[in-house]
């Protein structure tokens, strides 16, 4: 089974806290539900305010704002609708 199909735990930085993020739920209700302080405006993947960079880890594109090689090339990734390809992503948070 896929980490994305399964949840997946994000971490806040290198060494931060981990919250699993099960199937059916975005990163971003997670950290928010947590008290993590992000911005966001849409929520649906075409705005690209909750945009952030990632540190390690592989995201599940799903948003329209850039193709998944250009938010690869910058190491970005949109946190209300991206899943994770890896068992942990690591956002730069």
């Amino acid at each position: 089974m896929a980490p994305s199909e399964a949840g997946f735990f994000v971490a806040v930085g290198r060494g931060g806290a981990q919250f699993h993020v099960p199937e059916n739920e975005t990163i971003l209700n997670v950290l928010r539900n947590a008290g993590v302080d992000l911005q966001y405006s849409c929520e649906q993947g075409i705005c690209g305010a909750c945009e952030v960079s990632y540190l390690e880890g592989q995201p599940e594109h799903r948003d329209s704002v850039r193709s998944a090689e250009e938010h690869d090339a910058e190491k970005t990734v949109l946190i209300c609708c991206a899943g994770a390809q890896t068992p942990l992503l690591v956002l730069d948070l």
